[in-house]
């Protein structure tokens, strides 16, 4: 038999022929770190994600490299036809790392990438950088909320139905709503919707189109603050401010005077002050909130 001359080289060598990397949906995130001396490799809509453990001798070491010898810290590596290659590294925190492709804008040719840096057990702490292709090349943008890098919850990305221009807007959970010294995983939060404009981060949470959300977060939250569960004042704070988003934080605020647990002192002037401070309400209609 003739063995063409294209692989020969191969032959000689006893190189292997090229690994197909498996194809995920766009905006379906991919998880490293649970195991991290495996590397995370995929293509998702002609883009391809590699993420492997940062070398432990590095300057700055992480716990991970100090008790078990392997880092839980991430290196991301985006490929694009037409675009160079891109590298990132993660935060030095982290539990895993969470990563998917995504359209950033439909007028875009290029695909981004969501990294989404997890730690902090119940508290679900998070560290999301959005990898945004421009100008020939890629820039990373951190969302953040009032200045600070540290989120809360798992990233999800907007559904498009509820997205006017079209671009992409990011889920998290809306910090801030452990009350009565409650356990952070007996603590629900209402939606945080962030968008990324003009190379920054941008909180859209007010904006009427994302009522939906708001509107079907409330009703668990109702739920809770209603009953005799010991542990739900978190779940009567998270009920008025996702009311609030639909204009309905006075019926709301009555519902809660009559159902939140009594312990704590100053809960609904503490409750009340945090929701004007976060722009849930205005200082005029908070003046209008009883506290009693």
């Amino acid at each position: 038999m003739r063995v063409p001359a294209c692989l020969l080289p191969a032959l000689l060598l006893g190189a292997a022929p090229p690994q197909t990397l498996p194809t995920v949906p766009l905006g379906a995130f991919q998880t490293w770190g649970v195991h991290p001396k495996e590397p995370l490799s995929f293509v998702a809509g002609g883009a391809t994600v590699e993420v492997a453990a940062t070398p432990c001798e590095q300057p700055t070491q992480n716990e991970a490299c100090r008790f078990d010898g392997v880092s839980n810290q991430a290196i991301v590596t985006v490929r694009q036809r037409g675009l160079p290659p891109f590298r990132m590294t993660s935060d030095s925190q982290a539990s895993f790392v969470r990563v998917a492709v995504v359209r950033l804008a439909p007028e875009q040719e290029y695909l981004g990438v969501v990294v989404d840096n997890q730690w902090g057990g119940s508290g679900g702490i998070a560290a999301v950088t959005v990898i945004e292709p421009i100008g020939g090349g890629y820039r990373a943008v951190p969302l953040e909320h009032h200045g600070r890098r540290e989120l809360t919850g798992e990233v999800a990305m907007v559904p498009r139905n509820l997205l006017k221009d079209g671009r992409s807007g990011f889920v998290l959970e809306a910090p801030g709503f452990n009350y009565s010294k409650e356990c952070n995983a007996c603590v629900p939060r209402p939606p945080l919707v962030l968008t990324i404009r003009a190379g920054r981060s941008v909180d859209i949470s007010a904006d009427p189109t994302f009522r939906p959300l708001f509107a079907q977060d409330l009703r668990a939250h109702r739920r809770v603050c209603m009953s005799k569960t010991v542990e739900r004042n978190g779940n009567c704070a998270a009920y008025v401010a996702d009311a609030a988003r639909l204009g309905q934080a006075a019926s709301a605020w009555r519902v809660m005077l009559s159902h939140y647990r009594r312990d704590p002192a100053g809960y609904p002037a503490a409750l009340r002050a945090f929701l004007v401070a976060q722009g849930y309400i205005t200082p005029a209609s908070a003046r209008s909130l009883p506290l009693s």
